[in-house]
């Protein structure tokens, strides 16, 4: 936590914009740089042990249709954890049958009501949750992240970090790789396609016999990075497709309250009540290529002082692959110079995050010491208001829940 001990302010900016790039190893850090639609990074090592694992899958009845192919290059995934150490060797795992199924062009909206649920594993040194799955029968981990939207796996073959990728059990997607350059790395993504299926996890769904991934090459895991689980599910044409834009996908719960936690993706209905409304104005007004879930907060409290006094609004997106909190830089600086003119002992204490729900009730969300950074830049040109980017150090400990077709999320906290 930053400290308000120099009254050079322009120092102090400095320093806690530097700090949280050289804690390596203790948690995972909010990005002060951030691309279109991925707001957030972490470092770290892992050991990772599963037992007791079988597998649930998509079952292919008729395959989905995938996304448009007007795919013009997008920046991938901001890479963001560092290599699992002997993450994927000690797991046993049951590959489900190959999946065989109809053409995308066959699809046919199911009318069923399917569900998943995959357990999730936390993991300490990288204070992440993280999930497994098979790609083309290999075995696959990675962050579940609420704030991307791609299927991505490693182009390298190491059962002790993130997985082993072996190109023949996988096929071209037709789609062209893409050239990405982000921190002091640059590289290809390559897309493939190949049986997806989830690893220890029971329930099944109708879904394509050939999901589209993202392949990322060595050069963009060089250092700290990592590999992503997307679950923002819609995104511009121009984008690559995302995971679940491939799949009948309608709402998905996140427990972290409950002893196991659990991701649970379903092709129906999971909020009947009342709900905090999600909105698209990041997308519509401003150009977000990615349709992040997004609230507008009505409140933002820092140490019991209130943010964001400007009439601005303040919107709120939700993502599991950030630690602490990501805010603007007019946020990060109103706090600082509050904070200095109190004479705090630091800068974000407790901070409370408070939302109006459909029916007029308000709903908060608190983190007490959330490592806090701010954005670099305006994320998108013409922006004029406030972003914050709440991560696992106010969902940790809750349960989210999103309606993705009818814009709702709630929390039980």
């Amino acid at each position: 936590m930053v400290m308000i001990l120099d009254s050079n302010k322009a120092l102090l900016r400095w320093i806690s914009q530097v700090a949280f790039l050289v804690i390596v190893g203790c948690t995972r850090l909010s990005h002060a740089f951030l691309p279109w639609y991925h707001l957030g990074t972490s470092f770290g090592r892992v050991d990772l042990v599963e037992n007791d694992v079988s597998v649930g899958h998509f079952t292919t009845k008729k395959s989905m249709r995938l996304h448009p192919t007007e795919h013009n290059n997008n920046v991938l995934d901001d890479k963001r954890r560092s290599l699992f150490n002997n993450a994927m060797s000690s797991l046993a795992i049951v590959v489900s049958t190959p999946q065989i199924g109809v053409a995308a062009e066959e699809f046919v909206p199911t009318t069923a009501d399917e569900t998943i649920q995959v357990p999730l594993q936390f993991i300490s040194s990288l204070n992440a949750y993280v999930v497994y799955y098979s790609v083309g029968g290999d075995r696959f981990g990675a962050i579940l992240d609420t704030g991307s939207p791609f299927l991505m796996i490693p182009s390298y073959c190491d059962e002790t970090k993130w997985g082993c990728y072996k190109p023949e059990k996988s096929s071209p997607s037709g789609l062209e790789p893409t050239y990405e350059q982000f921190d002091n790395n640059e590289g290809e993504v390559e897309w493939r396609t190949a049986p997806f299926s989830f690893v220890n996890a029971t329930g099944s769904m109708i879904g394509p016999s050939q999901m589209i991934f993202g392949v990322l090459s060595e050069s963009l895991m060089d250092g700290p990075g990592g590999v992503f689980f997307g679950l923002v599910r819609d995104t511009d044409k121009r984008i690559r497709p995302s995971f679940l834009g491939q799949t009948p996908v309608r709402s998905f719960e996140i427990d972290l309250a409950s002893t196991r936690k659990m991701l649970t993706l379903t092709t129906t209905s999971l909020i009947n009540g009342d709900y905090i409304p999600l909105v698209k104005d990041l997308n519509r007004r401003y150009g977000d290529p990615t349709i992040h879930y997004t609230a507008r907060a009505n409140s933002i409290r820092a140490n019991g002082t209130p943010l964001g006094k400007d009439g601005k609004p303040i919107y709120v997106i939700f993502d599991t692959g950030v630690t602490g909190m990501v805010v603007s830089q007019e946020l990060f600086d109103e706090r600082y110079a509050v904070a200095r003119a109190q004479r705090e002992r630091n800068l974000w204490g407790k901070v409370d995050v408070s939302f109006t729900t459909k029916s007029g009730k308000t709903v908060s969300m608190e983190a007490t010491k959330p490592l806090t950074t701010p954005f670099g830049e305006v994320p998108w040109k013409g922006f004029n208001a406030h972003l914050v980017v709440v991560g696992l150090s106010f969902l940790d400990g809750n349960k989210m829940t999103v309606d993705i077709d009818k814009g709702k999320l709630w929390l039980e906290v």
